[in-house]
């Protein structure tokens, strides 16, 4: 009688009998089966009704990066993203106007600040008239009042600059926010559209127009059909004799369908964790992208390793 290795219902070879699923092992040849190596879930960002669902995409099962797949109801978002831009639009003129009292301002100081400076003359002048007994004190005491005056609309000018620029500050400060709130109600958009983020093989994507969902739901799976791996079981004897079994990181497998395709690959990763009862220790082999694409997921597979001569 012939011998077979079988996958559950799914035989590798022909006979009679049916194995443990990725538990029979003879040998360097392993029963495995192929699955995604980077499985990403797909959710909506926002909630909301559908209104739009990419039926290619949909009758297809794959995807290209960047492609729409479904749209939600955006009419309450898109609101809410144009009164965000006419605020910013407001504040915007409300910089403009805290400039131009800036402007006025700092032109104020200019002018006290001349004025100042003649007034000091004048008054260096009428001091120097006033030690020589060529001024009388009444004027002396005019030029001294004008003195401080000016000195009082210098310091008075200066103090209506700070509280311009201040006001500019606080209304730049008010057009960042505004900017910010902007880019939330763009990104608040932008969550009602739902993208495939690569190119790839979607799985469990269903949606309806007129169904409503929430926020975090999950829409789908998607995987990059070149990006598989082959879950096997090894023992742990094979692991202690790495070098002869051929199961080491990095050891090179050749991976054979039921048809006799076969495709190469390696093991990247080895478990840490045997089976209480059979000792048996989970390991992934990463297929070579060239044939991974097809390679069906959930297949059953003959894995050989390829033991050192030595």
């Amino acid at each position: 009688m012939k011998r077979i290795i079988s996958f559950g219902s799914f035989a590798l070879a022909a006979g009679l009998v049916t194995l443990p699923a990725q538990a029979e092992q003879h040998g360097n040849t392993f029963v495995g089966t192929i699955v995604a190596r980077d499985m990403m879930g797909l959710s909506y960002e926002a909630g909301g009704c559908i209104v739009a669902v990419n039926e290619t995409a949909r009758a297809s099962g794959s995807a290209k990066a960047g492609q729409i797949l479904v749209e939600l109801d955006g009419k309450a978002a898109d609101l809410a993203l144009e009164t965000a831009k006419a605020r910013v639009a407001d504040l915007e003129a409300a910089v403009a106007e805290r400039q131009l009292a800036v402007d006025a301002a700092q032109a104020n100081v200019e002018r006290r600040s001349q004025d100042l400076a003649l007034v000091r003359k004048e008054f260096e002048r009428n001091e120097q008239i006033f030690r020589r007994g060529l001024l009388n004190e009444s004027a002396m005491e005019a030029v001294e009042s004008k003195l401080l005056n000016a000195t009082f609309a210098s310091d008075q000018a200066g103090e209506t600059l700070a509280s311009a620029l201040s006001a500019k500050t606080r209304a730049e400060i008010s057009l960042r926010i505004g900017h910010l709130d902007v880019q939330a109600r763009v990104d608040d958009v932008e969550d009602l559209t739902l993208r495939a983020p690569f190119d790839g093989v979607l799985l469990g994507f269903e949606p309806n127009v007129g169904d409503c969902v929430q926020a975090r739901t999950p829409s789908a799976q998607i995987y990059a059909p070149a990006n598989k791996s082959v879950e096997v079981f090894v023992r742990v004897d094979q692991l202690v004799t790495a070098q002869a079994s051929g199961v080491a990181i990095g050891a090179p497998v050749s991976i054979e369908r039921i048809n006799g395709e076969a495709c190469g690959g390696a093991f990247t990763w080895i478990g840490t964790e045997a089976d209480v009862e059979h000792q048996f220790v989970k390991s992934k082999i990463e297929i070579d992208e060239t044939c991974a694409p097809s390679l069906f997921l959930n297949e059953a597979v003959e894995v050989t390793t390829q033991p050192s001569a030595s």
